[in-house]
């Protein structure tokens, strides 16, 4: 399988339980790994043809301005979105990563990885 991914997307977001995480916000990181048949004879050099970048950025900034209670809903609502946009058949992974979250403690980041299919676009 090839890949198509964006590595430690930055967003400063308002996501959390507790309601000071929704009114200081946090920094959080996103990562999405599209693997699918991306040979230049399917492709044939056509943007159309692939998951532009852009586009796969565009998905995440949107679904982390919605502000959720649990970052497994953003990354549900980030790998939903994103499979039904992808224009060929792919196995899609998500990871959000809250960093330095707030838990008694020094910690580098929480973090939830999501797997899903996309049928052909």
């Amino acid at each position: 399988m090839d890949k198509i991914a964006l590595r430690g997307m930055q967003f400063r977001a308002f996501h959390g339980y507790y309601a000071e995480e929704h009114t200081v916000g946090n920094d959080y990181e996103v990562d999405v790994e599209v693997s699918g048949l991306l040979q230049q004879q399917d492709i044939n050099d056509d943007l159309k043809r692939t998951f532009n970048y852009q586009d796969i950025y565009a998905v995440c900034q949107k679904e982390m301005e919605n502000s959720q209670s649990l970052i497994e809903t953003v990354a549900e609502q980030i790998l939903d979105r994103l499979c039904k946009e992808c224009p060929f058949p792919a196995e899609l992974t998500v990871k959000v990563r809250k960093l330095r979250p707030m838990v008694g403690g020094p910690v580098q980041h929480a973090e939830i990885e999501m797997h899903g299919h996309a049928p052909a676009g």
